[in-house]
């Protein structure tokens, strides 16, 4: 009856592995990693800001996480990097990490085919890219909504999917500095990626202020936490391979 079972269990064992391996039945068999998390067993954090650039709150957070000696992640629309070149290649001089936010922050992405997708992808890339000293290799996909259509393309670029796991909230307007600070700062853990905003889901000049008042008290409360600020490619661990970007060492999230 033992070896009953010990077979039965190996078999089962072979069943999965077998299911395992198998095209998914929306034809989409390798899709992108996705991290709303970094590796947990440090004392890192990163902060992330979407929708930029945006003058002047984007030089404003610029200059304060020059003055804090912090690093930051900025996932950048195709159309605000177009206005503003400037401010990306000022990202980059201060070796911030810079991702892609889509070229317009538009709603539908998600149930975009694949053609559209990777146009709205590539138009993106084409406009970020020569400001960049390396190539993109983060997304975050506008809202944080993704489908299996895009994560094949992000696949098939070279793309890892980025999300989060700390909202401050500041993409609501009625939320106050305060406010930022705190949701930041109950939720800090070590492994943390945090969402802040220096624009505003393809608006045109959004208000950011509240967000540039909280800055310095969540570097300073962070680090009294004992974390230490980095960027979303040293969080995950990011390996960059001629073909494809993998993350290492890290379970995906």
């Amino acid at each position: 009856m033992d070896a009953v079972k010990r077979l039965s269990k190996w078999v089962v064992a072979l069943l999965l592995a077998f299911v395992a391996i198998l095209p998914r039945s929306d034809g989409y068999s390798a899709l992108a990693h996705h991290f709303s998390t970094g590796c947990t067993s440090g004392h890192e954090i990163a902060l992330t800001f979407d929708d930029g650039p945006n003058p002047p709150y984007t030089q404003q957070v610029l200059d304060i996480l020059s003055a804090y000696d912090a690093r930051a992640t900025f996932f950048v629309e195709g159309a605000a990097a177009e206005a503003h070149p400037e401010l990306v290649r000022r990202e980059v001089d201060m070796h911030m990490a810079i991702g892609s936010h889509s070229y317009s922050h538009a709603e539908n992405l998600a149930q975009m085919g694949p053609d559209d997708f990777h146009r709205d992808l590539k138009r993106t890339e084409t406009t970020i890219g020569p400001m960049l000293c390396s190539r993109l290799a983060l997304y975050r996909a506008p809202y944080g909504k993704t489908s299996a259509v895009m994560l094949a393309e992000l696949r098939r670029a070279g793309y890892v999917s980025i999300g989060w796991d700390i909202d401050s909230r500041d993409w609501d307007g009625s939320t106050t500095a305060d406010q930022i600070v705190e949701n930041v700062l109950s939720q800090a853990h070590p492994g943390g990626i945090i969402l802040l905003h220096d624009g505003g889901a393809g608006e045109e000049n959004p208000d950011r202020a509240a967000t540039v008042a909280a800055l310095p008290r969540i570097i300073e409360g962070l680090r009294e936490q004992g974390l230490e600020l980095v960027t979303v490619p040293e969080i995950i661990e990011l390996s960059d391979t001629e073909h494809e970007t993998v993350a290492t060492n890290c379970p995906t999230q």
